[in-house]
């Protein structure tokens, strides 16, 4: 998957996305690791993709992919249309 800029965020287990603040983020997936980092370079994620857990693909006008890890946090994903593929691409990797 090529490196590309997505909205990003993780949500404690119990808390509502709904109203969760997203922030554009850098996501790149290598070697069998998904890495997030935010605009300044701070790494906001960095695990073995092994450890995400695939919950569901959800399209729309986004492309949303959601995924659970071992803490149970949901970490949200949602690509432009244009990063439509990188999305796919990271939602095959997480399956």
């Amino acid at each position: 998957m090529r490196s590309g800029g997505v909205w990003y965020t993780a949500v404690a287990p119990g808390a509502s996305r709904v109203f969760r603040g997203r922030h554009y983020r850098r996501v790149s997936l290598a070697d069998g690791r998904v890495t997030v980092t935010s605009r300044r370079g701070d790494v906001l994620l960095d695990a073995a993709a092994a450890e995400l857990e695939l919950t569901r693909v959800r399209n729309g006008l986004l492309l949303q992919v959601l995924a659970t890890d071992a803490s149970s946090r949901t970490h949200v994903f949602e690509f432009r249309p244009r990063q439509r593929r990188a999305g796919r691409g990271l939602a095959d990797a997480l399956r």
